[in-house]
């Protein structure tokens, strides 16, 4: 039996999405699985699972919240 796996190819590393983050103001409140961002005013944006790769769905949510571009 032959088992075939398949990078999606839209994956982003974790440490990326926090660093354009960081550089766009966002601070963060780490919690027990997730990170929480808040934008410069301090309100709250986003959640960012604790995963070394971000899935390109959810990469492009956490753009869409942000308003960051991440890829």
């Amino acid at each position: 039996m032959v088992h075939l796996v398949f990078s999606r190819g839209g994956d982003v590393k974790r440490k990326d999405i926090l660093k354009k983050l960081r550089q766009a103001g966002f601070t963060f409140q780490e919690g027990g699985g997730h990170t929480k961002a808040y934008d410069a005013e301090g309100k709250y944006k986003t959640t960012i699972p604790r995963h070394n790769e971000i899935g390109e769905d959810l990469t492009r949510a956490i753009e869409k919240q942000t308003g960051v571009k991440l890829r």
